[in-house]
């Protein structure tokens, strides 16, 4: 195994992917402009299939994530369903998922409110929000929010045994 972090608790801001160990590689990657919808959640999951997930986000053509967390596969895909106040909390972070809804996270402890993407300003550089319906890729890039379209964010996951 090589030097590098192979696994952190809490979100992180600012976060360097180049600091990850080689076991995590990169799986997904996407503007905020490509919708999200089941199917599409279906082929990234498929693509994204080890034991450890990272989701975060950054500007196009950046390397920094500006806010990501990872976890446990069973913990970041907790279902909520349409649940506007689910979170499941492991690792420091609280996660939520629903294949027809939203995917995302926000620090451990904190509220979210999800509709259908979470708008609550609770610590909001700690938050990570993409819609998984209809024709929006994302909404929500850390305290950055309305990116349902924008072709200069794009959403990153890297996965991990």
């Amino acid at each position: 195994m090589s030097s590098g972090i192979v696994f952190l608790s809490d979100v992180q801001v600012n976060f360097d992917p180049t600091s990850l160990s080689s076991v995590w590689s990169l799986c997904y990657t996407a503007t905020y402009a490509l919708p999200m919808n089941s199917s599409v959640t279906t082929s990234v999951l498929t693509n994204c299939n080890k034991t450890k997930l990272l989701l975060g986000c950054r500007p196009v053509g950046n390397t920094t994530l500006n806010v990501a967390a990872m976890g446990n596969r069973s913990d970041v895909l907790y279902n909520c369903s349409t649940t506007s106040s689910c979170v499941y909390t492991a690792n420091g972070v609280g996660w939520y998922y629903s294949n027809f809804y939203s995917w995302g996270f926000a620090r451990g402890g904190d509220p979210v409110n999800r509709y259908s993407c979470d708008v609550d300003s609770t610590n909001p550089s700690y938050r990570l929000c993409w819609h998984t319906h209809g024709s929006y890729g994302g909404y929500r890039c850390g305290s950055r929010l309305g990116l349902n379209s924008a072709t200069d964010w794009e959403k990153v996951i890297y996965h991990s045994d």
